[in-house]
């Protein structure tokens, strides 16, 4: 328990002495006796709840812990990795970096978010720079630092709803023969597979089955400041492998035969991996100007294979499966609002069942009953 006594060299201060969780004996003096006896009871309650932390390393700086917790940040792609550090740089380490840990509390988190939103960012970049403070705010706690994180009850903006064009079965097929005829298959494919486009550079030869009308997404390539990068699929889920459709195959096999490949099945025009800025400037946004006359992202072909395959009534598990969603509550809060009007054609369709059987049980009813006959020697 802690103990309170006048302090030994300095009659007019009070010094509470207690030991840590480990058993050290610390001291810590006070001017009054009434602060001395607040601090004393905090403490105790705070061993007592496993809250208390070495007041020493709440002295930290953020940037020095910054340092040590970045680093220790394992299992992120490249492309991540880059992000995260981008947002640390640009954003919170010109704000944070000298306030030390404990120092920091909830009002200096609102006023980033404020800050950030006030200077025009998105409400997207907002967000991923407020959950990496919070992120490294709560490691901290995790490591003793600080007993407590700032990072609460810290109102963020609302991300807009961002629009998502949907191309019908036509569409797709007329920017694919709107396109240079090298990249007319990857456009197909990613229309009729919704793969993402780096799944689709990472796609290699041998993970294509055509006999077998699957392939199998077992990497992504990023590009990372001018670097391509092999890596993991986004997710567990991401891993997946993709049933093709029939016409699909027969369109990747022409693709192969005129341009062949001894590894990625699509490449750029010079060989090699796709760098996808190249391609969009010089490849996808022409041919969709020429084709369709407004602008459509590459990523749209994604959600148009949703789409549909919500048109032809599949399960919603089954486009999760194909899309690589970790859940299916992705699937459903991405796509939801294209199964309106489903549930009206299962009705219509219930309708028929229904119908067909009162007028199976009418016929039924309406056949006599069959009389026996006496028997005859």
């Amino acid at each position: 328990m802690a103990s309170i006594r006048r302090h030994p060299n300095a009659l007019t201060h009070w010094q509470v002495r207690y030991r840590d969780t480990s058993g050290r004996q610390r001291t810590k003096n006070f001017s009054k006796r009434s602060d001395a006896e607040k601090f004393a009871a905090t403490t105790e309650a705070d061993k007592v709840r496993g809250d208390w932390s070495d007041p020493r390393l709440a002295k930290t700086t953020f940037g020095e812990w910054c340092t040590r917790w970045e680093a220790a940040r394992l299992g992120r792609r490249a492309s991540t990795r880059a992000r995260d550090m981008s947002v640390l740089q640009n954003h919170i380490l010109p704000v944070f970096a000298e306030r030390q840990l404990g120092g920091i509390q909830p009002a200096d988190l609102r006023q980033f978010v404020s800050d950030l939103t006030s200077a025009g960012y998105a409400a997207a970049s907002v967000r991923k720079a407020y959950q990496l403070l919070a992120g490294a705010l709560d490691s901290a706690v995790d490591d003793g630092l600080i007993p407590r994180s700032p990072a609460r009850n810290i109102a963020l903006p609302k991300i807009e709803h961002v629009e998502v064009r949907f191309l019908s079965a036509d569409q797709i097929s007329v920017v694919a023969n709107a396109i240079d005829p090298q990249f007319r298959a990857l456009v197909l494919t990613a229309g009729y597979t919704g793969l993402r486009a780096g799944e689709l550079s990472a796609l290699k030869l041998d993970r294509l089955q055509l006999l077998r009308r699957s392939l199998t997404v077992a990497e992504t390539l990023s590009d990372v400041q001018g670097r391509l990068t092999f890596g993991p699929p986004k997710s567990n889920a991401s891993r997946r492998t993709v049933s093709l459709p029939a016409a699909l195959c027969d369109e990747l096999g022409r693709h192969l035969r005129q341009f062949p490949t001894d590894s990625l099945v699509f490449q750029a025009p010079d060989g090699g991996p796709l760098r996808w800025t190249n391609f969009r400037r010089r490849h996808w946004q022409p041919a969709v100007a020429a084709a369709l006359g407004f602008p459509v992202r590459f990523h749209d072909l994604r959600h148009s294979h949703a789409a549909l395959l919500i048109a032809a009534g599949e399960h919603p598990k089954v486009i999760q499966q194909r899309l690589g969603h970790a859940s299916i509550r992705t699937t459903l809060d991405t796509y939801g609002h294209l199964f309106d009007g489903l549930d009206e054609a299962a009705a219509d369709r219930l309708d028929e069942v229904f119908r067909a059987s009162h007028v199976d049980r009418l016929w039924t009813e309406s056949i006599p009953q069959v009389v026996s006959l006496p028997h005859t020697p």
